[in-house]
């Protein structure tokens, strides 16, 4: 047991830590980068869900959702886009279509900001629970969550009186829209609203024509009820296997759906598909736009800073150096402040007289020359005895001393006195 302790005192006499250097950092690298990728995750993390959940949309590839119209259209060189917000880019794009779920709210589909066309593809599956991704094809819609997109919900409760306007005025609802469904798995022709065939699709099974609402009839099947038709600006397609990948497996239903696509497209524009009626709508935030130019240099900025900050902590030797006082103390530091105040004054120049007369005042003693002397008489001995010695007399070099009118000339001046009092008081230099 003693041999065991022993290694341990040691190493905690030598100051070395239970953990490698090399370890130390690898554990503060790797929190830096969970932290990071929680941080991006935490932003973009909803951007980056693949919708493949077996529903009816874009990024389903079921058999009722629409990953497979996106496929065949950009294998015919259209350029597609799926959006994720309420507010998609209409610059250039010739059609905005939504697939939108049963029972949505009518306000959330005209919330949708697209001044271009707008497709509306009306449901008709239900997607089943048994796997993500897959769908229970044999389960449709009734009329009323089919409709909802277009008639809302209705409520049991809801007043059968009209509406009334501001001014107390009666006002007629426009009639809702039916839905009618033919059971029966045939061929359909299509035909336009002026009677001339349009396209023959394949074999469909509970196909789905409306009527009403206001809509206006584009192309009908031979029954006459609507497949294609528009309002206010708005388009409307009543049952989705014309364009879903399950009628699109069928070579003349992916014929009729394309014709019915290229009807409704203003131009040649991109295709945008929208998903955030489906529930995969992406909602900005705080850290998105924190990744996000113009922000991004920030955050750049203010990671960079935190890094050498660390660097700087990691590469610190020894204890921390304690900050002297701002002013010390002693007679030192009182000289040090009166000469930086002098400095600052720019007076430099102004002390060489008070130098002079301080030179003058050590040569007298040095020389013993009594302190009752007058000052005049001080001088003009020290003058006589400056030429005995081959020296310049103080008198010149007290005058040129009090002539000095900046740092340069002070300091040539010091120095002769300097100089001059070494002589005279046989000082070493």
């Amino acid at each position: 047991m003693t041999a065991a302790v022993e290694p341990s005192k040691k190493r905690l006499a030598r100051g070395v830590g239970p953990f490698s250097v090399v370890l130390v950092l690898w554990l503060a690298a790797i929190g830096a980068l969970a932290f990071i990728a929680t941080l991006v995750i935490g932003a973009f993390g909803s951007e980056w869900k693949s919708g493949d959940n077996g529903a009816g949309h874009a990024l389903s590839r079921s058999a009722i959702g629409f990953a497979g119209a996106v496929e065949v259209l950009r294998g015919m060189g259209t350029e597609v886009e799926i959006s994720k917000i309420d507010y998609p880019d209409e610059d250039g794009r010739s059609v905005l279509i939504m697939t939108p779920p049963a029972g949505v709210d009518p306000e959330a589909v005209s919330g949708i900001a697209f001044e271009g066309p707008r497709l509306l593809v009306l449901p008709k599956w239900s997607p089943g629970p048994y796997r993500p991704g897959w769908v229970r094809g044999r389960t449709t819609l009734g009329a009323e969550e089919t409709l909802s997109a277009v008639n809302g919900q209705k409520d049991d409760d809801e007043d059968e009186d009209p509406d009334q306007d501001a001014d107390g005025k009666d006002v007629q609802k426009a009639p809702p829209t039916v839905l009618t469904v033919d059971q029966a798995k045939a061929r359909r022709t299509l035909v336009l609203a002026d009677g001339r065939p349009f396209a023959t699709t394949g074999a469909l099974e509970g196909f789905r024509t409306i009527t009403g609402g206001g809509w206006h009839a584009v192309v009908r099947d031979a029954k006459g009820g609507i497949v294609l038709g528009w309002r206010d600006e708005e388009w409307i397609l009543s049952d989705p296997d014309l364009f879903n990948t399950h009628g699109l497996s069928d070579l003349a239903t992916a014929k009729a759906g394309l014709a019915l696509l290229q009807l409704v497209r203003d131009g040649d524009g991109p295709v945008v598909f929208d998903v955030s009626l489906n529930g995969l709508k992406s909602e900005r935030n705080l850290l998105q736009l924190a990744f996000m130019p113009p922000f991004l240099g920030v955050t750049l900025a203010l990671g960079l800073a935190s890094l050498l900050l660390a660097m700087q902590a990691v590469a610190r030797f020894g204890p921390p150096i304690e900050r002297d006082r701002a002013f010390a103390l002693g007679k030192q530091s009182l000289a040090d402040n009166s000469a930086a105040l002098i400095r600052l004054a720019r007076r430099e120049h102004r002390m060489v007289e008070r130098y002079a007369i301080y030179v003058r005042g050590e040569a007298a003693r040095a020389v013993g020359i009594p302190h009752s002397i007058a000052e005049a008489d001080l001088e003009a001995l020290l003058d006589r005895m400056s030429a005995q010695l081959g020296l310049p007399p103080f008198t010149e070099l007290r005058q040129q001393g009090a002539a000095a009118h900046d740092l340069g000339s002070a300091l040539v001046a010091a120095r002769r006195l300097y100089f001059w009092r070494l002589e005279m008081t046989r000082e070493r230099r």
